[in-house]
C-alpha cells in the first residue's frame, strides 16, 4: 500500500510518515525494494485502450479499463502471475527426466557417480536446479562442480559467486572452496572466491567452516583444518589464515541475485567493482582518492550507464564515455580547466 501512494497524489503529503515506517525496520525497506522490482516488470505491458462499445450508454464509465491501467492493478496481476510462471518452469523440467545433468533420480542411489558443471557468462547470473531439490544460483562468470551419489552432495565452486538453498535431507551436503569446506544440511548461504582466497556469508541457518590444513593449497584434503560453526548474519574467510567471524553488514549481500541492490554507506569503489561484474564497458575513477566516497541508496548494478549517470549526479561528478570504459571524475570549477576532467 505505500508503494501504490507514494506513486499517487497523495505522495508529498505522505513523505514523512513514509520515510518514518521506511527507516524504521531493515525490513520495510527490502520489501519496498523487492515491490519495486515486480512493478518494473509490467512497466512493459499495454495500457488498456477505451475501446467504445455500441451496447453501452456514451456517459457510462469503463471501470474495467481504468483498472487495467493502473499501476495497483499491473502490481497484483504480476504478484499472481509470476508465481504461477515459476511453477509452470519447474514443472518443465520435471518433465525433462531423471536422465537430465541437472534433475537426477534422488533418494535411490541410481544417479550414483553423476557429474554435472554448472556455468555462467560474464553478465549472467542463472538459477539452477539440482536433483535433491537444491538451488544453486551462481552469479556472473562463476562455475560450480556438482557430484551427487547415494551417500553426499558434493560441489565445488570453482570461479566466482554462488548462493546455495539446499534443500533438508540426511545426505551431507558439501561445498569445497579456496581449501576448505563448508557443511551444510537444510540453509542458505553464499560463497565467493576472492584471489587465493574464498568467503563464506551465511544467510538463514548453521554452516560449519572448515579452514585449509596448515601448509596445504587449494585442492587438498577437506578433512583436515579448524572448524567456525556459523550463524545466520555472519560470515568467515577461507583460505586466509585463521577464520574471524565477522558482522553480517560486512558480508551478508541478501539481495546480490537481483538487478536491485541496496548499498549502506559503502566506498564508491566497491561500488563500481560490484557493477564491473556484469559491465561490457567498465565503471572506472580518474582519480584512486574518489574511491573513497560513501555511497548510500538502491542502485540497479546491470545497468552501468544509468548506474554511472545515478552517481555522477548524486556525487556532483563528471562522467565521461569512451569505447574503452565510462569514467567518473572531479568536475572542472571555474579556476581548475586544465587539472580535472571537463564535465
Amino acid at each position: 500500500m505505500w508503494f501504490a501512494l507514494m506513486r499517487g497524489p497523495e505522495a508529498e503529503t505522505r513523505r514523512v510518515e513514509f520515510e518514518t515506517w521506511l527507516a524504521a525496520d531493515p525490513a520495510h525497506r527490502h520489501a519496498y525494494s523487492h515491490i519495486s522490482e515486480v512493478f518494473s516488470l509490467g512497466k512493459g505491458l499495454k495500457t488498456a485502450v477505451e475501446v467504445p462499445d455500441a451496447r453501452r450508454p456514451a456517459g457510462q464509465p469503463m471501470v474495467l479499463a481504468r483498472m487495467m491501467g493502473s499501476p495497483l492493478f499491473v502490481l497484483l496481476l504480476l504478484l499472481v502471475s509470476v508465481p504461477m510462471l515459476v511453477g509452470l518452469t519447474v514443472a518443465a523440467m520435471r518433465a525433462i527426466g531423471p536422465g537430465h545433468p541437472l534433475i537426477q533420480a534422488d533418494g535411490t542411489g541410481r544417479a550414483g557417480g553423476a557429474e554435472a558443471s554448472l556455468a555462467t557468462s560474464p553478465g549472467q547470473v542463472r538459477a539452477f536446479r539440482l536433483a535433491d531439490g537444491s538451488r544453486v544460483i551462481l552469479d556472473a562468470d562463476s562455475r560450480v562442480r556438482v557430484m551427487l551419489s547415494a551417500e553426499r552432495r558434493d560441489l565445488a565452486l570453482l570461479r566466482g559467486r554462488a548462493r546455495f538453498v539446499v534443500a533438508h535431507e540426511p545426505r551431507p551436503f558439501v561445498v569445497a572452496a579456496a581449501g576448505g569446506s563448508v557443511l551444510a544440511r537444510g540453509t542458505i548461504f553464499d560463497v565467493t572466491l576472492r584471489g587465493h582466497g574464498a568467503s563464506v556469508a551465511l544467510i538463514e541457518g548453521l554452516v560449519d567452516v572448515r579452514q585449509p590444513a596448515s601448509g596445504t593449497a587449494a585442492g587438498s584434503s577437506l578433512e583436515s583444518g579448524e572448524v567456525t560453526r556459523l550463524t545466520a548474519g555472519h560470515g568467515i574467510a577461507i583460505g586466509g589464515g585463521k577464520g574471524v567471524v565477522l558482522q553480517a553488514a560486512a558480508v551478508v549481500q541478501p539481495d546480490w541475485p537481483s538487478d536491485l541492490r541496496d548499498f549502506r554507506n559503502v566506498p564508491l569503489r566497491d561500488l563500481l567493482a560490484e557493477a564491473n561484474r556484469y559491465a561490457d564497458k567498465p565503471l572506472v575513477l580518474t582519480e584512486p582518492q574518489l574511491g573513497d566516497l560513501r555511497v548510500s541508496g538502491i542502485f540497479r548494478v546491470r545497468e552501468p550507464a544509468r548506474l554511472a549517470a545515478n552517481l555522477a549526479e548524486l556525487l556532483d561528478l563528471s562522467l565521461m564515455e569512451s569505447p574503452a570504459g565510462i569514467a567518473l571524475g572531479r568536475r572542472c570549477g571555474p579556476r581548475e580547466k586544465n587539472s580535472c576532467p571537463p564535465s
